[in-house]
């Protein structure tokens, strides 16, 4: 069932990937984190939400189990992997727009619907729940 939900993100990926010019539909700036619930990142994280495959469909909580990259020390590494970013931009972008920020080693064949699916205060509780991966 995993590999099913991973190629349908990969096809999904590619269909969308045209459309990644555009900026995207939920600015960074006005996400705001100082309402973020990391427990409902949580929930986020394990489940579909509007259509859209579950994150833990392909990644693991550790550091090398899944499809995607494992997700261990993931609060950690966010911030320094790419210059003038904190660990938030970082992860914000890794998940609107998964191409952008691929890690060494993987594909580009992570779903790129998230923008759609997910709702500002989504994005903050997901963001917020991957910050406490240390």
């Amino acid at each position: 069932m995993k590999c099913r939900i991973c190629l349908l993100a990969l096809l999904l990926a590619l269909l969308l990937s045209a459309c990644s010019a555009e900026p995207p539909r939920i600015a960074f700036a006005d996400i705001d984190f100082s309402l973020a619930d990391a427990g409902s990142g949580e929930k986020l994280f394990s489940q579909s939400n509007g259509g859209a495959p579950a994150c833990s469909a392909c990644h693991a909580l550790s550091q090398r189990d899944g499809v995607g990259n494992g997700l261990a020390g993931i609060a950690n590494a966010a911030g320094g992997r790419v210059s003038g970013q904190s660990a938030a931009e970082y992860l914000y972008w890794s998940i609107l727009r998964p191409g952008e920020h691929l890690v060494p080693g993987y594909a580009d064949v992570m779903y790129a619907g998230y923008e759609n699916s997910l709702e500002a205060a989504d994005l903050a509780d997901v963001i917020a729940y991957l910050l406490t991966l240390e």
